[in-house]
């Protein structure tokens, strides 16, 4: 068999998203959907509220009254915020997943996948783009595919990760060893679990975003981030493997100037001493 045939048989394995999570991506794909609704939805697991408000009251926000009920946290933070929050929540659960890998850090890919989330944000906001809300989500989602590597493989994951120690880009890495890389893998995730379209494109072509006319900018402003997030040192560093040139023609997609280049890296270092509660999500122990 196949590596990329047993990977795909091994996703089928995996459960599926938590019913919670499962009826905030049916919210978040239906424009009719309310903060009520939400709110609903939320109520029924007291352990994600629980997670969610933690999360509300974090330095993050900076909120200076304490929001004590989910309800209160809709009505101040906005039903998209706290909407994503649970999102956050659950996807931080597939981070804690045990990796068959003993030398891969799941908690800095974790990190990383925060500060890409962070970045894609800011950058949203620095280009006027109106996708803070989902840029958040992508960035968190864009290297699940590499989750599910370490979930399904064990002597080859290792391999690559040995080769990223030496140096190798982790896509090379993965194209070396498997001859796929974990953005298909990723897609495969995503199309199991009835993704949102945008999610998906993110999670298949963001190191590759040329590739893209559907959702290019969503697309963009991930491959950015990460690139941001090298820069920085934020988490797991998955290494240069486009070119100079090629990262510049994509700041100029997004109508963005070298300068809005260390204005950004000031403000994704800022916000990620603040980003605690959400890198704890994985971190952690119940």
């Amino acid at each position: 068999m196949r590596l990329i045939d047993l990977v795909e048989s091994r996703i089928r394995e995996i459960p599926t998203l938590p019913m919670i999570a499962h009826r905030v991506l049916v919210l978040l794909n239906n424009p009719k959907s309310s903060a009520s609704d939400l709110e609903r939805v939320i109520k029924h697991d007291q352990a994600l509220a629980a997670r969610v408000l933690k999360l509300v009251n974090s330095a993050y926000y900076g909120f200076h009254r304490r929001i004590t009920t989910v309800g209160q946290g809709i009505v101040i933070l906005g039903y998209q915020t706290i909407r994503d929050l649970v999102l956050s929540v659950s996807i931080a659960e597939l981070f804690r997943m045990r990796g068959k890998s003993k030398i891969f850090d799941r908690a800095a890919l974790w990190e990383h996948s925060v500060g890409v989330a962070v970045g894609a944000q800011l950058l949203a906001r620095r280009a006027a783009l109106p996708l803070e809300e989902e840029a958040f989500i992508a960035g968190l989602l864009h290297d699940i595919g590499i989750v599910i590597l370490d979930q399904c493989l064990t002597t080859e994951f290792d391999e690559i990760v040995n080769l990223t120690k030496g140096g190798l880009p982790l896509i090379q890495a993965e194209e070396q060893v498997l001859g796929f890389n974990h953005t298909a893998v990723g897609k495969m995730l995503a199309e199991k679990w009835n993704f949102p379209p945008l999610f998906v494109e993110v999670l298949r072509y963001h190191h590759r975003p040329s590739q893209r006319r559907n959702h290019w900018a969503m697309t963009s402003l991930v491959f950015v981030a990460d690139h941001l997030c090298q820069e920085a040192g934020i988490g797991f560093l998955e290494g240069y493997h486009t070119s100079l040139e090629f990262q510049n023609t994509v700041w100029e997609w997004l109508a963005l100037q070298p300068p809005d280049k260390e204005v950004l890296l000031h403000q994704l270092r800022e916000k990620m001493t603040k980003a605690e509660a959400f890198i704890n999500l994985v971190t952690a122990k119940d």
